[in-house]
């Protein structure tokens, strides 16, 4: 048992080390990362990292300070470079390229998305949040030619596209502007972004027409900072 526990412990450190050298290009490295990843290894790791989730805090107390900031340090690195890893692609150097990236909403998110030439982003809210402004008939922004590649917005000039504001109800826009929860919640299940994406495509394709790119989807929360260097993305 404690040696099956040391080999998920360094499995685990093995993925994180891979998560945090992306441009560790040597074979040898490349090799040790692949193999982190392989069917079973993956299977040790996520069971790893499910043990851990599940320990109370008084066990995670026997650990000496200075491994529990090590930890700590590794466990925020590796979640910041998949978070980041997952955005890249979808959220920079997207069509039309002379659009900035809209401010995300703090206690909310974003689901942008690229319609002929056209850059739609849909701002929502978390649970126990509402629109500062009433967005009914507003279900989503827009950046392209035709609004000389600046925003449309409520706000006077930028890229501020909606705040969420504390609120004991829920009524400035439609239902489908809301999460259940937190952003933050839907972004770790995958299922859940995913339904929550094609919802925005099937509104989207209601109300316009054209081909909708769906390699340019793109989904952020605002209750944490996505560190991608070189990149517009903000967070208000």
């Amino acid at each position: 048992m404690a040696a099956a526990h040391t080999l998920q412990a360094q499995l685990t450190l093995a993925a994180f080390f891979c998560l945090l050298l992306p441009g560790a290009y040597l074979e040898e490295e490349a090799d040790n990362c692949q193999n982190v990843f392989s069917a079973d290894n993956y299977l040790n790791l996520t069971n790893s990292l499910k043990l851990f989730n599940n320990c109370s805090q008084q066990a995670m107390q026997r650990l000496e300070a200075g491994k529990l900031s090590e930890l700590y340090k590794l466990l925020q690195n590796a979640a910041d470079s998949l978070r980041s890893l997952r955005v890249r692609e979808a959220c920079q150097h997207v069509n039309p390229k002379n659009c900035s990236f809209p401010i995300i909403p703090a206690n909310g998110g974003l689901v942008c998305l690229t319609l002929n030439r056209t850059r739609y982003c849909k701002p929502m809210c978390n649970k126990g949040y509402d629109f500062q402004f009433l967005r009914r008939s507003r279900p989503y922004e827009r950046c392209g030619e035709e609004t000389g590649f600046k925003w449309t917005t409520q706000y006077i000039g930028g890229n501020r596209l909606a705040n969420c504001q504390e609120s004991a109800l829920a009524v400035a826009a439609n239902a489908s502007h809301y999460f259940d929860k937190r952003c933050l919640d839907v972004a770790q299940d995958y299922s859940e972004e995913t339904l929550m994406i094609s919802a925005f495509l099937t509104e989207l394709k209601k109300e316009l027409h054209g081909k909708i790119n769906n390699k340019t989807v793109c989904f952020l929360c605002g209750d944490t900072s996505f560190p991608i260097s070189n990149s517009r993305l903000s967070v208000s």
